[in-house]
């Protein structure tokens, strides 16, 4: 299979995600500032997610720009990613509407655990499956690291969540997204 086609279908999923995510944010009660000022939570919520979509998107991009062949296993692998990332839109709408239960938050948070741990074994399948692909290795190598990083991040949000504030867990998952941003983008440009 040719890595292109398999992006394609990526893609679509992708932006089929992130047009559910909108969608379940309802309209303002008026239509005023006041009316969409009361739905800042929705807004945050959207915001975070469409972060986590774009990021997810834009590791692909940069995956698939440095595999050489595309394995079966490397689909399957991509495929269940795209399955975990499925379920952000339910999520999203259950900590919009739920804004301040350790439960939702802690569902929300979930995705990104889970999601980190799919990073790690992935980059595992891949190194395996290309030995030779030098810049590859050096990629996911890097993003393993900041991936048992962000995991350890999670541990203290998760408990700073249910015995202090809900709501840290969706802070800590934006903070966590921008790290890896800064690690992934930002941090090889300055180095170069």
């Amino acid at each position: 299979m040719e890595t292109d086609r398999f992006e394609a279908l990526g893609d679509g999923i992708l932006a089929i995600i992130i047009t559910l995510i909108i969608l379940e944010i309802p309209l303002p009660s008026t239509p005023s500032f006041a009316g969409l000022w009361n739905m800042k939570l929705e807004f945050l919520a959207y915001f975070i997610s469409f972060l986590v979509v774009f990021n997810m998107w834009n590791s692909h991009h940069n995956l698939f720009n440095l595999i050489h062949k595309l394995h079966n296993s490397t689909v399957w692998m991509s495929g269940i990613s795209l399955l975990i990332l499925g379920f952000l839109p339910y999520f999203t709408t259950m900590v919009s509407n739920n804004f301040y239960s350790f439960f939702a938050q802690g569902c929300f948070g979930f995705i990104f655990v889970i999601s980190h741990i799919h990073y790690i074994l992935q980059a595992k399948l891949l190194t395996h499956n290309e030995p030779g692909n030098i810049a590859l290795i050096v990629y996911l190598e890097n993003g393993v690291k900041y991936s048992y990083i962000e995991l350890i991040i999670f541990a203290i949000i998760y408990i700073l969540g249910y015995f202090i504030y809900p709501p840290i867990i969706m802070v800590g998952c934006l903070l966590a997204m921008i790290f890896w941003i800064f690690n992934d983008q930002l941090l090889p440009l300055i180095k170069n």
